[in-house]
């Protein structure tokens, strides 16, 4: 009898832990869509849409890519970026408020009041504000810098400011 008795409370306290644990799974992939404006180099003002997705692989380090188009109303060009991610995750339990910052190689297409195509590099960050559990609002600011011009002393550069709805 001292066996069975000694045996339920062990299963019973196992059972109790495993309940304990965090039935939320972490997320490791998101998607976002988004809208900004910014300036550049040639263009004093311009418009930027376009949507992306990131898988976070280690502790905040992440690696995504997202497609857009940037210009002026039925003058711009495609917009192609594969960037690596680091979303400040230190805090325990689910923080509603997450800064990242990211970085990553951009290549521009078409040609309406841009060059045909671009290599360029970007660079930026923001946050994250989880409003639901899968749900959020994000906010970023993104640079955009050509290559083949960086090294000579000659930059062609745009800058932007973006608004998007995040999804996990």
């Amino acid at each position: 009898m001292k066996k069975l008795i000694a045996t339920a409370a062990l299963l019973m306290m196992v059972s109790a832990n495993l309940s304990a644990q965090n039935a939320d799974p972490q997320h490791r992939g998101q998607g976002y869509l988004f809208l900004g404006v910014g300036s550049g180099t040639d263009l004093p003002s311009f418009e930027h849409v376009g949507g992306g997705g990131e898988v976070l692989l280690f502790r905040g380090l992440g690696v995504g890519g997202e497609l857009g188009a940037m210009g002026r109303p039925g003058e711009g060009v495609g917009v192609f970026s594969i960037d690596a991610s680091y979303h400040f995750l230190h805090v325990r339990g689910r923080p509603k408020l997450v800064p990242f910052v990211e970085g990553g190689y951009t290549r521009t297409f078409g040609n309406k009041g841009f060059t045909l195509s671009e290599n360029l590099f970007n660079f930026g960050g923001g946050i994250h504000y989880w409003v639901f559990n899968r749900v959020g609002l994000r906010l970023e600011f993104r640079d955009y810098v050509a290559h083949e011009h960086f090294f000579v002393g000659v930059t062609d550069q745009y800058w932007g400011l973006r608004v998007g709805l995040a999804l996990r």
